[in-house]
Formats: structure tokens, C-alpha cells, sequence
């Protein structure tokens, strides 16, 4: 039976989740459009880390949803190539922030080049219950080869990801084959599995960055049913705040903070500025001395400023 596609709205910033009747194949889609043109705002990325940092947040954003906590998704890319670092922090309520750093002349090259030798980090920090962390190799020559690995290896779930990222929107298609009970059902499920997988491998970047939701899943998937679709809106959010700059001050001690407001290029002030968005935290003595004498509770006195 074709899908009807009239419930799928294609709204800027918009995760969609859905399965494939009768259920065992699950997956998401996301596009990111004015969130990810936030995050591109704050810093000029060369186009080899602006594109793996989309595909990660595109693909961390997919990832937070398939999880029954509340709480936030750590993905981070660590390595001693050009791309250093990249960290994409992404919590249950659709919200999520993104940095990397890196170094040099940075060319377009394969992520386990772009990092060298490198590992991917997956955390999970529920509200409620113990932090779990996840640390894999680099596997293949991209995020999406490298979280499909992952997702074999520790979880026994196969996986697909398609990723793409410029400087206009960051999208992903995750599709993922469920886990079944009985025989018969274990072979309906990779039956399903193979023939979902085999239409989705046929998704170009470029079509995944020039077409909405509706038509990109229409020409993958235009012959399967499609149920339980469930939309959600994305934002950038940094979660930055002059009370937790305060709190970070106090936490390194008096005497340090005292020797921070001492030093010559520190003119009397403490300046901090946030690498996620831009702002900047600016304490002077009176403020320091404030925060040490409530603790950290900063009363009044500016927010950070872009």
C-alpha cells in the first residue's frame, strides 16, 4: 500500500518520527534550518568541520529521541587530527547546543582523516539514574559508517544513518530494525529490515539537503506504510547563564579568583565567554567578592552578552 504523506508537515527545524507497518523497522528524520544557522553563526567553520559538526547534530538530535529518559545525549568526536574536537550536547526536550575545535588549513577529507586517530564518544546523562559513556573507534570513512558500526557492535540493532550538512540546513535519516520475539517473526523483521534499508541506501546528500520531509521519504519509501508519524519541533539552546559562570568561579576558590582579578590583562575583571554561543560573563571585585559571599548566588548585574 503507497503511503499517504498528507500528515507530514514540512516545517523548518522538525524531527519526524515514524515506522514502517507493521513495525519493525523504526526510523527519523530531522532537519535543521534556522538552529543550525545559529550555531554557524557564532563561529566560521571550514566546510570540512561544518560538515561533520551538522551531520553530528543532525545525527544526536535523531539519537535523544530513540531514548526513554529525560536527561541529555553527549556525542563527541575526539582525535589528533585537523578536527580535535567536536562535542554536540542534546537533551529530551528537542534542544541541543554544538562546538569543534580545530587547527591548520583544514581540506575536505574522510572523518577518520579530518581526526586522525580519533574515537567517538557516546554519553548518556539521564536526570535519573547513572551516567553511562560509550567510547568506540572511528569505524569507516564517515559519522554515518561510524555510528552504524557502533550501533552493531553494542547494541545488536542494525542501523542505517544518512547524513548531510552545509551552511544552510543540517539533515538525517536514521532507519533501524527492531528486535522480534518469535521465529516467524524475527524473519518477517529482516525481510522488512533488508528491503527498507536497501531503499534507503539509495538517498543522496544532495536530495537530503534540497528536499523536505515529505518528498524525501515519498521517493525512498513511496511503496511502504508508514504509522505512527509524530512530529517535534528543534532549537538551539546554549543554557549559558551568568549564575552558572558564578557558580564555576566559586568553585575554583577564593584565593584563585582573587589571582584571576590580579592579573595584569585581567584589568580588575574576570571574563568569561562561552564557546557554544558567544556570550560573555564579565565579574568584577565586588562581584567575586559577592559570589563568595552567597555561595555562588549572583544576585542581579548583566546577563552574558553575543
Amino acid at each position: 500500500m503507497a503511503t499517504d504523506h498528507k500528515d507530514i508537515a514540512d516545517e523548518r527545524d522538525q524531527l519526524l518520527r515514524f515506522s514502517v507497518a507493521p513495525g519493525y523497522v523504526r526510523g527519523v528524520h530531522v532537519s535543521l534550518d534556522q538552529s543550525w544557522q545559529t550555531v554557524l553563526s557564532r563561529i566560521e567553520y571550514p566546510e570540512p568541520v561544518r560538515r561533520v559538526l551538522g551531520e553530528a547534530v543532525a545525527a544526536s538530535m535523531m539519537l535523544i529521541t530513540t531514548l526513554k529518559f529525560e536527561g541529555r545525549l553527549i556525542m563527541q568526536i575526539q582525535g589528533d587530527g585537523p578536527l580535535s574536537m567536536l562535542v554536540v550536547q542534546a537533551r529530551s526536550d528537542r534542544s541541543f547546543r554544538a562546538l569543534a575545535r580545530f587547527s591548520g588549513d583544514v581540506q575536505n577529507a574522510p572523518l577518520n582523516e579530518l581526526a586522525g586517530n580519533g574515537q567517538l564518544v557516546l554519553t548518556l546523562e539521564p536526570v535519573c539514574g547513572e551516567r553511562y559513556q560509550s567510547l568506540v573507534p572511528l569505524a569507516g570513512q564517515s559519522l554515518a559508517d561510524a555510528l552504524a558500526v557502533y550501533f552493531q557492535q553494542s547494541e545488536q540493532l542494525p542501523t542505517r544513518f544518512i547524513l548531510a550538512a552545509d551552511d544552510q540546513r543540517a539533515v538525517g535519516l536514521m532507519v533501524q530494525k527492531m528486535p522480534a520475539s518469535t521465529s516467524s517473526e524475527r524473519e518477517a523483521a529482516t525481510e522488512d529490515w533488508e528491503r527498507v534499508d536497501a531503499l534507503c541506501a539509495t538517498a543522496l546528500p544532495e536530495e537530503m539537503l534540497s528536499l523536505p520531509a515529505s518528498e524525501m521519504l515519498y521517493r525512498l519509501l513511496h511503496e511502504e506504510t508508514l504509522q505512527g508519524l509524530e512530529q517535534a519541533d528543534l532549537r538551539f539552546v546554549c543554557g549559558c547563564s551568568r549564575q552558572k559562570v558564578g557558580e564555576m568561579i566559586v568553585s575554583i576558590g577564593a584565593e584563585a579568583a582573587q589571582a584571576a582579578l590580579a592579573d595584569e590583562k585581567a584589568a580588575g575583571v574576570i571574563r568569561v565567554d562561552c564557546e557554544f554561543c558567544g556570550s560573555r560573563y564579565e565579574f568584577d571585585a565586588v562581584d567575586v567578592a559577592q559570589l563568595f559571599a552567597t555561595g555562588g548566588n549572583m544576585q542581579g548585574g548583566p546577563e552574558g552578552t553575543h
